[in-house]
């Protein structure tokens, strides 16, 4: 009898002991509740749990053929869940209910929310980039917009966002990353990181710790190809590795792992960590003790197209333990290569029924099991609500970086006579926000010049580029937006030459420049003498109202570079006016 309840005491003791030390990546509430529906389900519909596919938030018709691909993915092979993209808050909310009706099992539903709702749908929600974020230094932000945003999740039926981003970007040439960062210093990612992961899993949604195990040091985009990274562990724990593991120590739900290939960690040719079981086991399980859910990152990238067939990666993402398959390219044909490796014996039953567990638990931490529905008569009251709005121009406010100023800026009000010329530069990129820019900056400004006019440039090449230089003298100031910033499969987040030429053929004739980055901030490097430099981080509406605002002293800078430029403006480095 004492030793039965010495046996008690010690698992007690254990129990507690585990429940006290702060690391809860698990979503176990009720194990008996997961462990009878695991109990019922069929090989094949344990590893359908695994697949997560894609579609847009568009609403679907039971004739669309996109209704008809999803209907015989969830009650014919009864898969997961699904990851959405473009679309329309209402829409895809009413067409998550309705996908919901058709599955046993609720779906777990995600989608790639980093900066806001309005990342992916139009009427959605946008706050500044990561940078901006790392520039405010001010981490109740951080946690104020990750609440929001789950706030927005939840009232649309999503269930996991695939954010924060925690790569340490220490690349200047990182074509994907850059300014989805919060910076290039360790732990300001670590601390701006991990305020975010509490506002969005303290609102039920699952935060995604990304791109493990980190894409900040790379020139080449996933989407193009796979990246090759030749540095150790002792790097890798300096740097990369310091907010991850910050993360899973407090608690974290998920990790994403990057198409990124690390020979020091998996000497196998072009493996990616995302099918490398020395990466997603070794290092993230074992070492770091991780024991949320893993993920990968979108399959249909280059990365992996390039390099394995879909059976090659189905069978290598069981083998190296991930529980998220994200967008395989065929859902069906990965099920299937999966069950036949294990009733060939390559792979245990037991294997599979660890990531199904995992993935039922998550689907009871949300409550999803009690409703997997939505209210879509209160969604709109919730999504890009006024205090959204707010929240997301206070951090804009607090993020803009002054970072040169030779007695140029504020631009004095009341002064009507100065003329003004508004030349916008962009590579790559649509220029979306560049008319927002120039409506907004007359409407501003209008107090202040007797007259703005409006030039363009298309992708590096200057409109009217001699008539321009032949004007140059009819202009008291000339404010230079530049929208260059990070796009997917763009490949680059450089600026064109002949815009830097004309940049510093204005500085070196004395004129009033002001360049506003409204995306990449290391751009300066390219006319480092101009007289007024502001980082902005990002081209959404609310910063380009701060940035505006900072020109004519409304507001005072307060911002601090999250990166450094050059050795004259290092991390840290920011400006405000003396008044």
């Amino acid at each position: 009898m004492k030793k039965i309840f010495l046996s008690f005491l010690l698992i007690f003791v254990l129990a507690n002991s585990f429940t006290d030390s702060g690391i809860n990546n698990s979503f176990s509430k009720n194990p008996s509740k997961v462990d009878l529906i695991l109990g019922k389900m069929s090989l094949r519909e344990k590893i359908a749990q695994m697949i997560v596919t894609y579609s847009d938030g568009v609403y679907l018709d039971e004739s669309d053929a996109e209704y008809k691909r999803l209907d015989k993915l969830i009650t014919g092979e009864k898969i997961g869940g699904i990851i959405f993209f473009k679309g329309k808050v209402l829409e895809e909310t009413r067409t998550i209910n309705k996908l919901q009706a058709l599955s046993e099992i609720p779906l777990l539903i995600s989608q790639d929310f980093e900066r806001g709702t309005a990342m992916r749908l139009e009427d959605g929600s946008i706050f500044p980039n990561n940078m901006a974020i790392g520039a405010t230094r001010n981490k109740e932000l951080a946690y104020k917009m990750g609440f929001q945003i789950s706030k927005e999740c939840r009232a649309i039926g999503v269930h996991q966002n695939y954010s924060p981003v925690l790569d340490v970007n220490n690349n200047p040439k990182n074509p994907i990353i850059n300014v989805r960062s919060f910076g290039e210093d360790p732990a300001l990612v670590s601390e701006m990181g991990l305020e975010m992961i509490r506002g969005l899993q303290d609102g039920n949604v699952i935060a995604t710790a990304k791109h493990f195990p980190g894409h900040g040091d790379t020139d080449i985009d996933t989407h193009n190809d796979l990246p090759v990274i030749n540095y150790g562990m002792d790097r890798l724990n300096k740097i990369e590795l310091v907010p991850f593991k910050n993360a899973v120590n407090n608690g974290v739900k998920s990790v994403m792992l990057a198409h990124i290939s690390f020979p020091e960690l998996d000497k196998t040719p072009n493996i990616p960590s995302s099918l490398s079981p020395a990466v997603a086991t070794g290092l993230l399980k074992n070492q770091l003790n991780f024991n949320g859910l893993v993920v990968t990152d979108a399959l249909n990238m280059s990365g992996i197209t390039k390099y394995f067939t879909t059976e090659q990666v189905a069978l290598s993402c069981v083998e190296a333990g991930i529980d998220l398959i994200l967008m395989p390219q065929g859902e069906t044909r990965t099920i299937d290569a999966i069950e036949k490796a294990v009733n060939s014996g390559k792979f245990t039953e037991e294997r599979i029924d660890a990531s199904a567990k995992k993935i039922l638990e998550a689907k009871e931490w949300l409550k999803l099991f009690d409703n997997k529905y939505t209210d879509e008569s209160k969604v709109m009251q919730v999504v890009n609500s006024e205090y959204a709005q707010e929240l997301s121009q206070t951090i804009a406010d607090q993020s803009i970086t002054l970072v040169r100023n030779d007695d140029v800026l504020p631009i004095e009000k009341k002064k009507t006579n100065d003329k003004c010329l508004i030349l916008s530069m962009y590579y790559g990129n649509e220029p979306e926000n560049t008319q927002y820019f120039y409506e907004e900056f007359t409407k501003q400004t209008g107090d202040v010049f007797n007259n703005v006019v409006k030039t363009m440039a298309i992708n590096g090449d200057i409109i009217s580029l001699e008539a321009a230089f032949k004007k140059m003298d009819d202009f008291d100031f000339y404010v230079i937006p530049l929208f260059i910033k990070v796009k997917m499969k763009s490949g680059s987040v450089a600026m064109n030459e002949s815009q830097a030429d004309y940049i510093n053929f204005l500085t070196y004739n004395n004129k009033k420049v002001i360049v506003i980055s409204f995306g990449n901030p290391y751009l300066m490097d390219n006319f480092p003498e101009v007289p007024a430099y502001i980082c902005a981080y990002g081209d959404s509406k609310p910063s380009i109202k701060a940035a505006i605002k900072s020109l004519i002293g409304d507001i005072n800078p307060k911002g601090k570079l999250p990166v450094t430029i050059n050795d004259n403006y290092k991390f840290g480095h920011g400006l405000s006016y003396k008044k």
